[in-house]
Order: C-alpha cells, then structure tokens, then sequence
C-alpha cells in the first residue's frame, strides 16, 4: 500500500481494541476499516460545506462591502419587508370566507 505523507499516531490498546472489534463486526481488516473511515470523514458534507465557505467568502465580502447602504428616511437602514412567518400571515388582510 502507499503511504502518503505523515502517518496517523498508533492507538492505545483500548482504542485498538474499539477498533479491531468494529472492524471484524463490519468484515474488515482493522487498517481498511480505519482507512475508510478516514476518507468517510473527509468527503463528510459538512466538510465540503466549509470548504465552499472559505472558497467563497472573499467573493462575498467584496459582494456586500460594494453594496448600496444608503438610507432614505433619515437614518434606519432600508430593507424589504419580511416574508411572512406562517399561514396567518399569509391570510392577514385578506377576506376569510367565512360564510356570514
């Protein structure tokens, strides 16, 4: 097998034990067991999520630091009205229905 740079530190012998008893309950050998674990972990979707951000956040900042952040009424920020928060909202101003 290659071996690509440092490799992991060795287990206690109570962590190896974890280990080899994972392993053989899964039919491997405690080293491909460790290995795709290992790799398991690194295409984890969190990961990649944090990987995007950090990909991404320089394009981002200078995205928002380029913004228009005039105001209009004196002082407080503009911004568009939220999106209503539940099927009430929704409804809200709105003829019920309801027969009279």
């Amino acid at each position: 097998m290659d071996r690509n740079g440092s490799q992991v530190p060795s287990f206690g012998p109570e962590e190896y034990a974890r280990v080899e008893e994972a392993a053989r309950l899964v039919g491997k050998s405690p080293e491909d067991f460790v290995r795709d674990a290992a790799l398991a972990a690194a295409a984890d979707p969190f990961l990649r999520a944090l990987r995007e951000t950090r990909d991404r956040f320089p394009h981002l900042a200078e995205v928002f630091a380029t913004q228009d952040t005039r105001t209009t009424d004196g002082g407080a920020d503009v911004w568009p009205d939220p999106a209503p928060l539940g099927s009430r909202d929704l409804h809200e101003g709105q003829p019920h229905g309801h027969a009279a």
